[in-house]
């Protein structure tokens, strides 16, 4: 469908049903799974799927997730939106606090502070988004994520807390 503006583009998006990865973690381990995740085995969660995001590194308490800004991404300012961004380095800080947890333990975000340090754009290439846990307690795990542009230059810094969810009955 054209619009007064001109041709509309269009992206085609595809996930595989969540309910594989759900199977996949209540029998692997959060690290296992998510280079399960890495290496193709496993589908990436739907939302990183819609973004366009990959998981491509896991070590323990570490991941590194990439994307390749394009014009979908962007916001009224033809930056990348702010909240494709806090929900880019959410993921890879809760991914890099599960892959040091033990099987059956779940973390959701309680706190999140994004601060934007460069516009990301499509001339800033492929970022990468580091995860990295800093502390897992009993009741609240606390992270951090960096992105970076293609050229390593520091574009978003986040921190976190996250809750920790025990396994039914423990």
């Amino acid at each position: 469908m054209d619009s007064e503006h001109g041709p509309d583009r269009r992206i085609d998006i595809a996930w595989t049903d969540p309910s594989v990865l759900y199977a996949a973690h209540e029998q692997m381990t959060s690290i296992d799974l998510f280079r399960a995740v890495c290496d193709g085995k496993v589908p990436i969660e739907p939302c990183m799927a819609l973004l366009g995001a990959k998981l491509t590194a896991v070590e323990p308490g570490e991941v590194t997730m990439t994307l390749d800004p394009a014009e979908h991404h962007y916001d009224h300012s033809g930056t990348v939106q702010a909240g494709i961004l806090a929900a880019l380095t959410d993921t890879a800080a809760g991914y890099a606090i599960h892959t040091k947890a033990a099987l059956g333990i779940r973390c959701a975000t309680l706190e999140l502070q994004v601060s934007l340090l460069e516009p990301i754009t499509i001339r800033s290439g492929r970022i990468s988004c580091v995860g990295r846990a800093i502390s897992i307690g009993a009741r609240t795990a606390t992270a951090e994520a960096h992105i970076f542009d293609s050229a390593g230059r520091l574009c978003t810094t986040m921190s976190t807390s996250f809750i920790v969810l025990l396994p039914a009955g423990g």
